[in-house]
């Protein structure tokens, strides 16, 4: 390390715990803090850069391929299969490209078009295990469940599987809350073995019988010539199950405790049909459970006002940028009449969610599923909604109360 970037990182030094145990609101307003007072500060705790502003974020995420990598995607630089990169979301260049084609004409709003019945199915069936008792906890009952059997339908998977796979999605991306990183690490690495003996079994089962879904397109698919090896297919699964399963479960178990909150935005968001759209955005953007990192892969590279030397790691905790008052007034605040501004939930550049236009579906489908049945609900006397932090943000004990109606009839 040069001695310029060495007193860089001492005189910028702040120290960022991706796994604090602290609500998201006082994380979003440490980052703030930052936004104001040092927007680009290092953190020795970790060894990256920590961004807090909308613009020192989007130019680094635009800049995918062009200065920054992907690789590794942990603020700390872990490798979670070591040398291995996950697909696609931690390549770069001509293989990332092959590989977004591959998947971009799957989750084109056209072809995500076509899911809206079997959505909207996967919905009521969710709604009707509980809708009868009057009560649910939201997220093991609903916004778990709802994400990953949709995944589970698009891919041709067994759909009684979710609630394993979407165990084992948490503990990926959470960890265990609160305990030690020895145990953690031993948790994701249980968590990562479980995951692998099962795709594994499944795309072998899958060269033998052949069917009609995204999982035997990409059996059949090829990159630079040659079908694709079966450890990439794993690493590729994996990365869509992760994307797939977690960040619309994320949205609408934050979405919901807010909105049990205030029932006044639950009506606003349908009082008129071109209510529910501008709402999903600004739920999205509120929300905000992602946090890449990115590399500087060239000899050196702009991040706000600093030249950042070739290796060093800038962590993009998404939901700082989104609440940037440079770009959102009053940004802390829901507001559905909110001017338009892109957000950058689903990232930026090359990168860019590929689930993009199936996760603003769900969600709207989702919101409106639940206001039809479920018109007016709050919080659970007593309980106390439960948030983390980590590689991405969500909440937990969402546990809601309601008028009980009856399951739906075919």
């Amino acid at each position: 390390m040069d001695q310029k970037i060495a007193e860089l990182r001492t005189e910028l030094r702040r120290d960022y715990d991706v796994y604090a145990q602290t609500t998201i609101a006082e994380h979003l307003s440490e980052l703030a803090d930052r936004r104001e007072k040092c927007p680009v500060s290092f953190s020795a705790d970790g060894g990256f850069w920590v961004l807090s502003s909308y613009d020192d974020m989007s130019s680094v995420l635009r800049r995918n391929n062009r200065g920054f990598v992907s690789f590794p995607n942990m603020p700390d630089g872990s490798q979670a299969f070591g040398q291995k990169r996950m697909i696609p979301l931690e390549i770069d260049g001509s293989l990332h490209r092959q590989y977004r084609r591959l998947l971009d004409p799957h989750f084109s709003p056209e072809a995500v078009a076509k899911l809206e019945p079997r959505i909207r199915g996967v919905a009521n069936d969710l709604i009707d295990r509980f809708i009868e008792k009057g009560h649910c906890d939201f997220d093991p009952e609903f916004a778990f469940p709802y994400p990953g059997t949709t995944f589970l339908a698009l891919m041709g998977w067994p759909l009684e599987d979710a609630p394993k796979l979407t165990k084992w999605v948490d503990v990926f991306l959470h960890g265990i809350p609160g305990a030690p990183q020895e145990e953690t690490d031993k948790a994701r690495a249980e968590a990562s073995a479980g995951v692998h003996g099962y795709v594994m079994e499944l795309i072998e089962q899958r060269k033998q019988n052949r069917t009609d879904d995204i999982t035997s397109a990409l059996l059949e698919s090829e990159i630079d010539g040659e079908p694709i090896p079966v450890d990439d297919l794993f690493d590729l699964f994996l990365v869509m199950m992760l994307a797939g399963l977690d960040t619309v479960q994320s949205v609408l178990g934050q979405s919901m405790a807010y909105l049990a909150r205030n029932q006044d935005k639950w009506a606003e968001m349908f009082s008129a049909p071109e209510k529910l759209e501008p709402a999903v955005e600004e739920l999205l953007r509120w929300a905000s459970p992602a946090v890449p990192t990115r590399n500087v892969a060239v000899e050196s590279a702009k991040v706000g006002d600093l030249e950042l030397p070739q290796g060093e790691r800038v962590h993009c905790p998404l939901g700082a940028a989104n609440r940037d008052p440079k770009y959102f007034e009053d940004p802390d605040e829901v507001k559905f009449d909110r001017p338009p501004k892109p957000h950058l939930t689903f990232g930026l550049g090359a990168h860019r969610c590929v689930g993009v236009h199936l996760a603003k579906l769900e969600l709207k489908i989702a919101f409106q599923e639940l206001h039809r049945r479920i018109p007016e609900f709050r919080l659970a006397d007593g309980v106390e909604v439960e948030e983390h932090l980590g590689l991405t943000w969500g909440v937990e004990n969402v546990e809601l109360v309601f008028a009980p109606g009856r399951r739906e009839t075919a």
